[in-house]
């Protein structure tokens, strides 16, 4: 509400754009402006304004076309503790998600511990009807279970309602032959078809170094690390990887995954990137630049890096 108050009164953005930028209709914006007066939202000055936090917001979206940007705004570098940003980012995210909910909407997930707390933090005061929750990767995941893919979708639908549904699959297979057996006998096909159909994607982005989660949970090992390094990998979206100028990189494990391409990942119709930290930089500029994202939800010391 006050983000729109903002755009309005403070940068004179006529309504329609304002429509167009969150997916409302024109007379959605109106009701949302007049309801921020009766609440108080919007007095002499705007709750929740920060002009340097708006300007760098939309520096991002004019620099890497982007169709909104979110940032949480830290006051302290010094003390930077990505511990105490994960709720506060997750907050923002779950903020966002409230706006773009609604009955009849497909939403698919990827993994991770922002996504987790974007998760966490959702509050709704009733359950929507028709709403479909896929998985994309496969079950046993690299990371912890709270950060699982499936763990999320069931986390999500348990707090919206809806149908989830899961793949019940390891994420890597011994070899392609055990992944070919596994999937033709397995529901995976029905649940990732016509990906054109999901209106929201919600993913973490993550790293390639032995400090990431990943491999100091022995998902990768030194020897792929190694691989992906020669590469130039920077960083990965649901197991696709990709260098820092925005390009996919094949690898030795991608016969042998569960999980959803990036050319499936670029058909749905809205993807959301909840990401931060000083070591994800590289990875989300390198994404960034593949022209995928529609929206980046990340805290200002990540930005102004960007």
């Amino acid at each position: 509400m006050a983000r729109i108050a903002e755009l309005f009164y403070i940068h004179d953005i006529e309504q329609y754009e304002i429509a167009k930028k969150f997916n409302f209709s024109k007379s959605k914006v109106c009701r949302i402006i007049k309801e921020a007066k009766k609440k108080g939202v919007i007095q002499f000055s705007i709750r929740d304004f920060n002009k340097r936090q708006i300007e760098l917001e939309k520096k991002l979206e004019d620099k890497y076309g982007l169709k909104e940007v979110i940032i949480y705004f830290n006051t302290e570098d010094k003390d930077y503790d990505e511990n105490l940003i994960f709720p506060e980012v997750g907050k923002l995210g779950a903020n966002y998600f409230n706006r773009i909910l609604e009955n009849n909407i497909n939403i698919a997930l990827a993994w991770g511990k922002t996504l987790y707390y974007l998760i966490k933090n959702i509050q709704v005061e009733k359950k929507f009807k028709n709403i479909n929750i896929f998985s994309t990767l496969g079950g046993v995941s690299l990371t912890t279970t709270e950060y699982q893919n499936n763990n999320l979708v069931q986390m999500l639908s348990e707090k919206i309602g809806g149908v989830c549904y899961l793949i019940y699959m390891p994420l890597i297979f011994e070899s392609k032959e055990y992944k070919k057996l596994f999937v033709e006998d397995n529901n995976i096909k029905r649940i990732l078809s016509d990906v054109s159909n999901i209106d929201y994607y919600f993913a973490g982005l993550g790293t390639i170094s032995e400090s990431s989660r990943m491999y100091k949970l022995g998902g990768f090992d030194k020897a792929f690390l190694k691989e992906l390094s020669d590469k130039k990998a920077c960083g990965e979206i649901g197991l696709n990887f990709y260098d820092i100028d925005g390009n996919f990189i094949n690898t030795s494990i991608d016969g042998r995954t569960v999980h959803l391409g990036i050319e499936d990942i670029k058909k749905m119709k809205n993807k959301i990137i909840i990401s931060f930290g000083k070591s994800k930089v590289l990875s989300i500029k390198g994404f960034l630049k593949t022209k995928i994202a529609d929206v980046l939800i990340t805290d200002s010391v990540t930005a102004l890096e960007l």
